[in-house]
């Protein structure tokens, strides 16, 4: 996570992108090295793997070329106060305020197939391998808490009648603190430097 934030400035460790390629990430590493037999082995060459595993979803069954999937995506993120106007500190001298909140959100991973057994078998895989690596998302990306993993009922899929869903959910929330330092301040040092 790192490398990727040091390349790409805008996006920090805990922006949307970095938690679901997170989980994209856990869920691939589950699916490259499997037991000999493994019917759904992913690997990097889309020709060779045997299963689709990839953030956000698809329109259309077609464009999964017939394979298995598993698709990963956020649902809306919720930043909760936790004390009054988020303000952790403030420092009397400087006026600077410190600011604090919670973060909270849920991991939706599709797992969609043209059979039902298969779409509840690889659901299955996914959420036990996500519940036994909470602790990789806690140290990756400093999660406060990883719960509950929930697999759902296998269903025809919402966006394809043609296929099987079956979704397992994931929620999360992180801590978020930020410091704000009085406007005089910001707005002298912004006019020394168009100078």
């Amino acid at each position: 996570m790192s490398t990727y934030a040091e390349r790409n400035r805008l996006v920090g460790e805990k922006y949307s992108i970095d938690i679901i390629g997170l989980y994209v990430g856990a869920i691939r590493e589950r699916f490259d090295n499997p037991a000999e037999g493994f019917p759904w082995r992913w690997t990097s060459d889309a020709n060779k793997s045997r299963i689709v595993i990839e953030a956000g979803s698809v329109d259309t069954y077609d464009q999964t070329d017939a394979r298995p999937s598993i698709y990963v995506d956020r649902s809306g993120m919720v930043f909760s106060q936790v004390v009054l106007g988020n303000m952790a500190d403030f420092d009397m001298q400087t006026a600077e305020t410190k600011q604090y909140c919670m973060a909270n959100s849920q991991i939706s991973v599709d797992c969609i197939s043209s059979n039902r057994g298969e779409s509840s078998n690889l659901a299955d895989i996914t959420a036990h391998h996500l519940l036994m690596s909470e602790d990789v998302f806690r140290s990756a990306l400093g999660f406060r808490d990883m719960s509950p993993i929930t697999m759902g009922n296998t269903q025809p899929w919402e966006k394809d009648d043609r296929v099987f869903v079956t979704r397992v959910t994931s929620e999360f929330s992180y801590e978020l603190s930020w410091s704000n330092k009085p406007i005089s301040d910001r707005l002298e040092r912004m006019f020394l430097y168009l100078q």
